[in-house]
C-alpha cells in the first residue's frame, strides 16, 4: 500500500490523502486549505497534483470518502470528475444539499456521484476495504479504517474526547485495535488554548447558563450553526434561564436535518424556547426561497420590533443587520458571547465594535494532547503518521512511539 499526503502534513486543515494498492486509488477527504477563507479566489486555485482527480481528466481515483462537514476536509468536491464514487455519511449528505444553495456559485455538487455509509459499514473498493468509524468532532463524523489485507491504516479526521458524544471516539480504539499505521490529526499541539478555561462541552453550556442568569442583558451569540453540539448547549441554557432563542432560518433549516438523522435531536418545532428572525440578507433569503425550505417554520416568526420591546428575554444567534439595527435603536449594553476558534478573532473584523461586551465561551472542536495520549496507548499503533497539524516533528516526543513523518506530495511505501 502506497501513500501520498497532497495537503496536510505542515498545516491544520485543507486534509488531501490518497492511499493506494496496485492499480486501485482511493482518497480520504479533498479539503480546502484555511487561508481560502481570507481569499476571494476560484476553488481552482486551490487544486492538489492529483492526476486523474479532475473533470477534465480520464479519472482513474477510484473513490472519494469524506469524514466531516467542514470545508476543509470537502470544498474541492465540486472540481471532480462526477463518475468518481463519493462516499460520506447520510447526515453530511444531507447537511451538504441544504446548504448547497447558500453557498458561492463555483460550490456545486448536485452532479455527484455520492453514496451515503453508514456507521461500521465496511465497502471494497478494487483491492482495498474501507470500513467508516464513528467519532466524536461534528454531526455524524467518521475516521476511516482502510486495509489491503496485509497492513491497515487508521485515518482519524478530525475527532475529540470532550463532549457528550466522545464514546465513539474512544470506541474507535476498541474497533480498530492494532493498526499498523495510525494517520493522525494533532490540531492542538500548536495552539496555546490547549488547556482551555472551558474543558468540556458541559463546562461551556454551565457557563452559558451561569452568564445568562446573572445578566438582565441581551446577549448575542456567535458560532456555527453547524456546530450541533454547541446549539445545544445554548438552548439548555436558554431553558435554564428563561430565554428565547432567536435563529435564522438556515439555522432552523439545519435541525431539521438533525432532527431527522438522530431523533434525541427536537426539531424547532417542539422547541418552546426558539423563534426565528427573518430578516437575513436578501441573497440568502432568495436562495433558500428557491430551495423552499425559507419558509418552512414561519409560526416561529419575530420581529425586531419585539427584541428591541424586551432585549433582556433573548439570546440572538449573531445577524449583522439586526445588531446594526438594535444598536441604532438604543441597545447599548449587552454580552457578546463568542463561542468559536479564538483565532478568528484575529483574522477577521466584523466583531471588532463588540469587543468591549465579548465574553469568550468556547471548547474546542479537537482533541487536547493528554486525550490524543491516552487514544495512542488504547488503539496501540505499530506507527504514525502525524496529518492536520503544524508540529509533525514534535509527535514522536509526544507519543513515545515510532512516527513516519511525510511532506505534501511525497510517496511512500507502507
Amino acid at each position: 500500500m502506497r501513500i501520498c499526503i497532497y495537503r496536510g502534513t505542515n498545516e491544520i486543515g485543507g486534509n488531501c490523502i490518497e492511499l493506494s494498492e496496485n492499480n486501485t486509488r482511493i482518497l480520504m477527504d479533498l479539503g480546502l486549505p484555511l487561508v481560502s477563507m481570507e481569499q476571494d479566489l476560484p476553488l481552482s486555485e486551490y487544486k492538489i497534483p492529483c492526476p486523474g482527480l479532475y473533470a477534465n481528466e480520464e479519472p482513474t481515483v477510484n473513490a472519494i470518502f469524506i469524514t466531516h462537514n467542514h470545508p476543509d476536509h470537502y470544498g474541492l468536491l465540486p472540481l471532480i470528475n462526477p463518475s468518481i464514487p463519493v462516499y460520506m455519511s447520510k447526515t453530511l449528505h444531507d447537511i451538504l444539499k441544504k446548504i448547497q444553495p447558500l453557498l458561492p456559485g463555483d460550490f456545486d455538487i448536485s452532479h455527484l456521484d455520492i453514496h451515503e455509509i453508514a456507521p461500521n459499514e465496511t465497502v471494497k473498493i478494487g483491492d482495498l476495504t474501507v470500513t467508516a468509524r464513528p467519532v466524536d468532532h461534528a454531526p455524524a463524523a467518521s475516521a476511516y479504517e482502510i486495509s489491503n489485507g496485509k497492513k491497515r491504516v487508521v485515518y482519524t479526521g478530525d475527532l475529540r474526547f470532550h463532549s457528550n458524544q466522545k464514546w465513539k471516539s474512544w470506541a474507535l480504539a476498541e474497533n480498530a485495535t492494532n493498526p499498523d499505521y495510525l494517520l493522525m490529526e494533532g490540531t492542538r499541539i500548536s495552539r496555546a488554548e490547549a488547556h482551555e478555561k472551558y474543558p468540556t462541552e458541559n463546562a461551556v453550556c454551565q457557563a452559558m447558563t451561569d452568564l445568562l442568569n446573572n445578566s438582565k442583558k441581551l446577549s448575542w451569540i456567535t458560532c456555527s450553526s453547524q456546530n450541533l453540539d454547541r446549539m445545544v448547549s445554548v438552548i439548555k441554557a436558554c431553558y435554564a434561564s428563561g430565554r428565547t432563542f432567536v435563529i435564522d432560518p438556515y439555522t432552523a433549516a439545519l435541525f431539521d436535518i438533525f432532527h431527522e438523522s438522530f431523533k434525541s435531536v427536537p426539531n424547532v418545532d417542539m422547541l418552546s424556547c426558539i423563534r426565528i428572525y427573518y430578516g437575513t440578507s436578501e441573497s440568502i433569503a432568495n436562495k433558500m426561497k428557491n430551495a423552499g425550505i425559507f419558509y418552512t417554520h414561519a409560526v416561529k416568526k419575530i420581529t425586531k420590533e419585539e427584541i428591541a420591546a424586551a432585549p433582556e428575554k433573548f439570546v440572538l444567534k449573531y445577524n449583522y443587520n439586526l445588531s446594526e439595527w438594535l444598536l441604532k435603536n438604543g441597545l447599548s449594553d449587552y454580552n457578546f458571547i463568542y463561542s468559536m476558534w479564538h483565532g478568528y478573532l484575529t483574522r477577521q473584523h466584523t466583531w471588532d465594535k463588540h469587543k468591549g461586551h465579548l465574553v469568550e465561551i468556547h471548547t474546542s472542536g479537537h482533541a487536547d494532547i493528554s486525550d490524543l495520549q491516552e487514544f495512542v496507548k488504547r488503539i496501540k499503533p505499530k506507527q504514525i503518521i502525524p496529518i492536520h497539524t503544524e508540529c509533525k516533528n514534535d509527535f514522536q516526543n509526544i507519543f513515545g512511539m515510532s512516527t513516519m513523518v511525510l511532506n505534501d506530495n511525497e510517496i511512500k511505501e507502507l
